[in-house]
């Protein structure tokens, strides 16, 4: 007996994750407006009746009926209705073994035309409460953001292993996400300096140690914030700041806005 094994397809399957931290089908007009949006999370939207408008820089693009949109994350971009639109949104991350999301050094919104069936039948899966809808549900999205990330050019997952220290450093970092890890005290539990460390993982992932803990810890507020109900207290414990006063000020810090302000914007679509 032969058997063929695609261990390349293999361990993208392995390494990818597609998590979909919050959707919702919306009846909007004027008041879906807002500037200078950033999300950790990609934006993918259907657009089924009427039109908006999205901002990037001094580029202004319409948001057409029919067509099918991601806004990569951490783009900057600003966005409003003049009129009216109804649209089906997903923030959707797709993370790699690294946590990073996949699309996030895309620097361009993608656009593509959508076919009228199949997106009346995603439409339909979303209204739906079964098992068996939401896995065909989630298989089409995935489908919809390789096409997104085939006509983006995006770059094929990178073929480098990650040095063990460098793969020990990503699971301790996200097990658990946590304002108080600090760089020395991983370099400890890997045995090994906070220099080597750092050198390592800089040439590895082209950030600093530092740098990629704040990206995990912003990450996961962003989605505690969107996928459930937890109050901003409980936010602020779960990822391990000392009071809520202080993960606000820190949220301001990085995202030029409240926890709760956030929130509220995000569940607009």
């Amino acid at each position: 007996m032969e058997i063929y094994e695609n261990r390349r397809a293999f361990r993208i399957w392995k390494d990818f994750e597609l998590n979909i931290l919050y959707s919702g089908l919306a009846d909007t007009g004027p008041e879906w407006r807002a500037e200078h949006v950033r999300s950790p999370f990609s934006r993918l939207y259907f657009i089924l009746e009427g039109e908006g408008l999205a901002r990037i820089g001094e580029k202004t693009l319409r948001l057409r009926a029919g067509s099918i949109y991601l806004i990569p994350a951490e783009m900057d971009f600003s966005y409003f209705c003049e009129e009216h639109m109804e649209q089906l949104f997903f923030h959707v991350n797709v993370n790699g073994q690294n946590g990073m999301d996949y699309f996030r050094d895309c620097r361009r919104l993608l656009e593509r035309e959508g076919n009228p069936e199949r997106t009346g039948l995603i439409r339909r899966l979303y209204r739906s409460e079964g098992a068996a809808d939401a896995f065909r549900l989630k298989g089409m999205i995935w489908e919809e953001l390789a096409a997104f990330a085939q006509e983006g050019e995006l770059p094929e997952p990178s073929e480098q292993n990650y040095s063990e220290l460098v793969s020990r450093f990503f699971f301790l970092a996200r097990n658990p996400v946590s304002a108080a890890s600090q760089i020395r005290g991983l370099a400890e539990a890997l045995h090994v300096s906070e220099s080597t460390l750092s050198k390592r993982f800089r040439r590895e992932t082209g950030i600093t140690p530092g740098a990629y803990l704040n990206r995990l810890v912003l990450d996961r507020a962003c989605r505690l914030l969107l996928s459930g109900e937890m109050s901003i207290a409980e936010v602020a414990e779960r990822l391990g700041f000392s009071d809520q006063f202080y993960f606000t000020k820190y949220f301001r810090r990085q995202m030029s806005m409240t926890p709760s302000a956030y929130r509220k914007l995000m569940r607009r679509g």
